[in-house]
């Protein structure tokens, strides 16, 4: 075995593999494509499952030259986020992942693997989502191995639209990181009821429901100390004045329209107003939830789930500002 030269600085890189709903929503030919970073890096776009992009639904982007490992995973997680972004934007189904190796190989084969290369090429887990590794060696990854078709895009807008996403440096809280994961999951759903419950709790997960007037809050106030001073198991208090504080909040229904109101005041989907359909999707997800069912001609789930997409997306957006 060669001896290590310890004078020389390894750099380091990124990887995010991540998954779209359905193949042809990222077009073009070959299985991979160079494009340049706003940092002044490039990155390499690669078809994983198929031998065009066009057939492709398993993606990996791979950026390096990086000084340290921190550096790696600070670009990497900007990048990763402005996929998420492209995602919601651009009303793709996306699976980033969680960061976390798909499938192992213990390090004892690995250690093997290297060895039969010649200490050339180490092998590390397949990653969905975002990992990173030194560049000292060449790398090979270990792994085992009902939606329509909407607005395909080339590889070229892809990498154009990602990277333009990545320059603008958008933060946003957990909730809206969580509203976004769960709109880009909504497109993997199979069935449009299941679809539909995905995207009104994509619509829930963001709200800042405000307190009521100072007059309900005291009458709710009082009803709480009637509790607390009733001669009712502790168990049962508990239970009943939990509930009650949520009565301080406005209910979920007035927080979305709440909503409405405040970013998509002049759109319309479905034919109606903004908070006129979230109301009646909220009205719809309330039926479906307690009692199993809807009534069809009175609200048609995969019509509602349909504009319901279209709403989520623009009110992210407006939101985010993308």
């Amino acid at each position: 075995m060669p001896l290590k030269d310890w004078s020389i600085v390894h750099t380091f890189k990124f990887r995010i593999r991540f998954h779209i709903s359905s193949k042809g929503m990222i077009t073009g030919e070959g299985k991979e494509f160079e494009f340049q970073l706003p940092n002044g890096h490039s990155a390499k776009l690669h078809s994983i499952n198929a031998e065009s992009f066009s057939e492709a639904t398993k993606f990996v982007v791979v950026s390096g030259g990086y000084k340290s490992d921190e550096e790696a995973i600070k670009n990497g997680k900007q990048l990763k986020e402005s996929i998420r972004f492209f995602a919601v934007k651009n009303r793709l189904g996306l699976d980033l992942g969680k960061d976390k190796a798909t499938s192992f190989l213990l390090s004892y084969a690995k250690d093997k693997m290297f060895e039969a290369s010649e200490n050339t090429v180490k092998v590390i887990d397949d990653v969905h989502g975002l990992s990173t590794y030194s560049e000292e060696y060449p790398v090979s990854c270990f792994s085992t191995s009902m939606i329509g078709l909407v607005n395909p895009k080339t590889k070229s807008f892809f990498t154009d639209e990602v990277t333009k996403l990545s320059s603008s440096k958008i933060i946003v809280n957990d909730k809206i990181h969580l509203s976004m994961e769960l709109v880009t999951a909504s497109y993997f759903e199979t069935t449009p009821r299941s679809r539909f419950l995905t995207l009104v709790l994509a619509a829930e997960s963001i709200l800042e429901l405000e307190n009521r007037s100072d007059a309900i809050c005291t009458n709710i106030t009082g009803l709480i100390d009637s509790v607390k001073s009733s001669e009712l198991k502790q168990q049962e208090k508990d239970s009943i004045i939990g509930s009650l504080k949520w009565l301080k909040k406005d209910s979920i229904s007035i927080g979305l329209k709440k909503m409405a109101v405040k970013y998509l005041s002049e759109k319309t989907y479905n034919n109606v107003s903004a908070i006129s359909f979230i109301k009646q999707c909220y009205d719809a997800r309330s039926k479906l939830v307690h009692d199993g069912e809807v009534n069809e001609d009175k609200y048609n789930i995969g019509i509602l789930a349909a504009n319901l997409e279209v709403y989520m997306t623009d009110l992210l957006s407006e939101i985010v500002g993308i």
